[in-house]
């Protein structure tokens, strides 16, 4: 199974899935992290993505964005 993340350095849900997904065993080329580019500008943030990929996530730089139409 393959485990997309969005937002995996989020405060409260993102980061959670991405430990437990990696915990799991779906490392190499089975955890991939979505996480936005501004992530580079906060230490903290970006030394978890960091610990992410050293534990085997795939780390996607992006932007997500969500259009809601009326």
């Amino acid at each position: 199974m393959k485990v997309l993340v969005v937002g995996g350095t989020g405060c409260i849900i993102g980061r959670r899935i991405v430990k437990a997904s990696l915990a799991q065993g779906h490392t190499v080329q089975l955890t991939y992290v979505l996480f936005w580019p501004e992530t580079a500008y906060d230490v903290d943030k970006l030394q978890m993505v960091l610990g992410f990929k050293e534990q085997g996530a795939i780390l996607i730089e992006g932007l997500f964005l969500i259009l809601l139409v009326f």
